[in-house]
């Protein structure tokens, strides 16, 4: 008489306190609590050192083996990247701060309207824009204008299958020739189908076609860096060494990166194209040329001229409806409304976020998520990226211009809505031609260096991402780990059975043996006759897995005709067998309040259920017609308890139980196997029964949809409605009958329904002691973090020092002339760079105080010196107007 597993009462204390104390991890977490760096270091290397890890069992396959030891390598490099990156537990504090963020002075900005208004607004909006899709799609001009468009379509499809027929259609003289034999002993070379005449003949081709081969490139570094360097150096090794020697002596280099840029641009274009054979620049020019002739005579002026009359037909028709006019009013004036309310909002909002940075919480957390960025980026300063939107901040803002020409295009539209018949005359047109044209100059031309100069400096701070050593050596242990994961040898994608094997019978029972010992909350019930509590339940998880789990299905159908009827039948077998017990010291309290005897006891038991312990086999099949059922039905329920045994360690009535525990089990065993039965029954035809009820609920949704189609659900989402109505049925009815019972689950003192009772031995109080531990330390630390006993890893890399990097970006700065005055315009006039190029003089702007020698400081920046008073925090929106308060 045994079980799989017998318990050890030392090893299941350890067990238990191991699983309560994640317990307390997971409240530490609630709490806002996250561990140190020493923490993550020591439960990081006691999970390398593990047994799974460091020793895996010999069953595994080579490859199971071999994917062991990538995890542990992504464990490991994952450890260093975090330990190095986030020196100084700064994740940590960033976390912990962002959390504490008061607002500083901020003042909650008055909000414009409560929230019914809003919501009725939102009604009248949204009745606004059906009114107008409705109106859309059933006007005749745009039915019209969808019909020819299929029409154009189906023509230019039936071109292209008719060109390509053609091109696979052989010759008349080909098929005249498929009957007749080849010339009589005529032979011919075989071709070389080998590898590596194949490899030869594409690298062959693809060296014809190439733009420019690698000496081609390296000419074109020396000549940038030839027209760079201020003494014609081509060594790209002398410009580097040169611009590191004049930023640590603080002077100018000489360096004319952007010109070396432009000389190694032109020059690598004009290999190019000479390179490239004219023979591939006539084809790629003639299919373009063929193409766009093409489309000219699909799409010929005349039509594309007509068919903007027509849809400018269609809006006039459309203004003439009445409903439209409502509409159009109603979401103009929603529209002005908001935009009113915006606009008072965010002059509000500036003191707001102004307010806001006299928090030294936000200020802090700011700073470390800055510093985190960097490290990552190896270690390459931001501050040049975020002087680049500083300045188009402070330029957009103090561009009159700019704000002059949204206010023009508001006015355009909402004349185009509301005045019918404008959009045809020819004033409106020749209003969007310059509206058209000096949006595409603003949006496009005025703002393009600022724009190039930020994206080339997000361009340069991701790659650093990509260039630092750790991220790469982290990079390469997952890649490796997914590439032994799904690929062979050869690099294909490939199934790997033998892994599947190895889930199956290695690692899935090596977890349920790793789990072991799993303690239960303490198990609350009261009602008007009984209290009782069940505490210091610890189940094994060996002994409760199953050892037999069996399932079997018998499928049978028939498909009939004429007098034959069709037939459908599925039967379902379910066996399960030997789930054990071996529960040591479970202690339990019983207050029977009402009836005959009156008890009253506190005590611990041992319950032992071994060998096959506890089996059950179901068989299921579905319902017939003639059933009461509607889905499926039970046809058999088997259930065995076999050598339950409960040993009475201490009580009250000790002595009454051992005189009628033999007479008690023989009478209860078999009742008990009965009430499950019965229990397992009922169940499965409550779900029957539930099924059928969401299925009548779904079909009387159904046609109650009939008569109102527009609004009617889904087919998925009438069976997710009517399972909610079922089940908020039954619990309300559930609750209405358990009114005076309550059954509870607490996993601490606080959450009982009993706190005065404490148990020998219980779970709750020992769970209640690490979540008081987990609230324990100071800001975000606590000691209930510490999991694991292995040593801290003493041979960590140390953090280089973050620093600006030189690198070329285009020139910043806005195109134009400069302080233009409200009502002027820039069009058409030449765009040369302002003054402000150049990240040095638009940071001095910014600042509002000339730098001295801004030159001497790589890529336009600014001097580190020189930014935020030398505290180290970001820069990033002190020119703009919202963040800085301006506005």
């Amino acid at each position: 008489m045994s079980v799989n597993r017998p318990t050890n009462v030392k090893q299941k204390e350890a067990d238990v306190n191991q699983k309560l104390q994640l317990y307390g991890i997971y409240s530490a977490f609630a709490n806002g609590k996250v561990p140190s760096n020493k923490q993550i270091d020591v439960a990081l290397n006691s999970a390398i050192a593990s047994k799974a890890l460091s020793s895996p069992s010999s069953k595994l396959s080579e490859e199971g083996r071999h994917l062991v030891a990538d995890l542990r390598d992504v464990i490991e490099q994952a450890k260093i990247l975090l330990l190095t990156k986030n020196e100084g537990n700064l994740l940590q504090d960033f976390i912990y701060t962002t959390g504490q963020v008061s607002g500083g002075d901020a003042k909650l900005p008055g909000a414009p309207v409560d929230k019914e208004t809003a919501q009725q607004h939102g009604n009248q909006a949204l009745d606004g824009l059906r009114t107008l899709g409705t109106l859309v799609l059933s006007n005749g001009q745009f039915r019209k204008l969808l019909s020819d468009a299929s029409i154009l379509l189906r023509d230019i499809a039936g071109d292209a299958a008719q060109k390509t027929a053609s091109r696979i259609s052989p010759s008349e003289d080909r098929l005249n020739q498929i009957d007749e034999p080849a010339a009589e002993n005529t032979w011919h070379d075989v071709p070389d189908l080998s590898a590596a005449n194949l490899k030869a003949q594409a690298r062959d081709q693809y060296n014809k076609q190439k733009p420019f081969s690698r000496t081609d490139v390296q000419n074109a570094a020396g000549d940038a860096t030839q027209s760079a360097h201020p003494a014609g150096s081509r060594d790209p090794a002398d410009a580097a060494a040169l611009e590191a020697d004049a930023r640590n002596q603080g002077t100018t280099g000489g360096m004319n990166l952007q010109g070396g840029a432009n000389s190694a641009l032109s020059n690598l274009q004009n290999t190019a194209s000479e390179n490239v054979p004219d023979e591939t620049k006539d084809r790629a020019r003639d299919t373009k040329n063929r193409t766009a002739d093409y489309m000219k005579t699909k799409l010929p002026k005349e039509r594309r001229e007509q068919t903007i009359f027509r849809l400018k037909k269609m809006i006039i028709e459309i203004q003439s409806h009445s409903d439209y006019q409502q509409a159009i009013e109603t979401l103009l004036s929603l529209a002005e409304e908001y935009g009113g309310h915006s606009k008072n909002v965010s002059q509000q909002g500036a003191g707001t976020v102004k307010g806001a940075h006299s928090d030294s919480a936000l200020t802090t957390a700011e700073a470390d998520l800055k510093t985190l960025l960097e490290r990552f980026a190896n270690s390459t300063s931001a501050d040049d990226l975020i002087d680049s939107i500083n300045a188009i901040y402070r330029d957009a803002d103090k561009d009159p211009e700019l704000k002059g020409w949204f206010k023009s295009l508001d006015r355009y539209v909402r004349k185009c809505l509301k005045e019918q018949g404008f959009i045809m005359q020819d004033a409106a047109t020749e209003e969007w031609n310059q509206l058209s044209d000096k949006g595409n100059f603003l949006l496009r031309e005025r703002y393009r260096d600022h724009t190039n100069h930020i994206l080339d400096e997000f361009k340069f701070f991701g790659q650093q991402f990509d260039e630092d050593a750790q991220n790469k050596r982290f990079a390469a242990s997952m890649q490796k780990l997914f590439t032994d994961l799904g690929n062979d040898q050869n690099g294909k994608p490939t199934f790997k059975k033998h892994l599947v094997k190895d889930l199956s019978d290695v690692i899935v029972p090596g977890v349920f043996e790793s789990v072991r010992y799993v303690p239960v909350p303490r198990i609350e019930y009261t009602d008007p006759m009984v209290d009782a509590i069940v505490e210091n339940l610890v189940i094994e998880s060996d002994n409760l897995a199953p050892n037999s789990f069996e399932f079997g299905s018998d499928n049978y159908f028939r498909w009939g005709r004429k007098t034959v009827t069709n037939k459908n039948k599925n039967k379902v077998m379910v066996s399960v067998s030997g789930v054990q017990m071996d529960l040591k010291d479970v202690s339990y309290y019983i207050n029977k309040k009402q009836g005959f005897p009156s008890i009253k006891d506190t005590g611990v038991m041992d319950i032992s259920m071994p060998d096959t312990g506890f089996s059950f086999k179901i068989a299921m099949e579905t319902a017939d017609k003639s059933d009461r059922q509607h889905f499926f039905k039970i046809n058999k329920v088997n259930v065995d308890i076999k050598k339950l045994k409960i040993k009475l360690k201490q009580s009250k009535h000790k002595l009454l139980f051992n005189i009628f525990q033999p007479l008690m089990f023989a009478i209860l065993r078999p009742a008990i196997g009965k009430v499950l039965e019965k229990l397992i029954k009922d169940q499965v035809h409550n779900a029957d029964s539930k099924a059928y009820a969401i299925y009548q609920e779904a079909e009387r949704a159904a046609k109650a949809a009939q008569n109102d189609p527009e609004n009617a659900p889904n087919i998925y989402n009438r069976y997710v409605q009517a399972a909610q109505k079922t089940l908020t049925d039954k619990q309300k009815k559930a609750q209405d009958v358990a009114a005076d019972k309550k059954a509870n689950v607490a996993m601490t003192q606080h959450e009982s329904i009993f706190p005065q009772i404490k148990l020998p031995g219980g779970i709750s109080t020992k769970a209640t002691e690490y979540k008081e531990l987990a609230a324990k330390g100071n800001k975000w630390e606590s000691p209930v973090f510490g999991i694991g006993s292995a040593a801290e890893t003493t041979n960590l890399p140390r953090i280089t020092p973050v620093s600006r990097k030189a690198h070329s970006t285009a020139a910043g700065g806005v195109r134009g002339p400069q302080n233009v005055e409200p009502g002027q315009s820039t069009l058409g006039q030449s765009q040369p760079l302002s003054s402000s190029a150049g990240f040095g003089n638009q940071v001095d702007q910014a600042f509002e105080s000339p730098m001295k020698n801004t030159s001497t400081v790589p890529n336009g920046g600014v001097a580190s010196n020189e930014m935020s008073g030398g505290q180290g925090h970001t820069t990033l929106g002190v020119n703009n107007p919202v963040l800085s308060g301006s506005a």
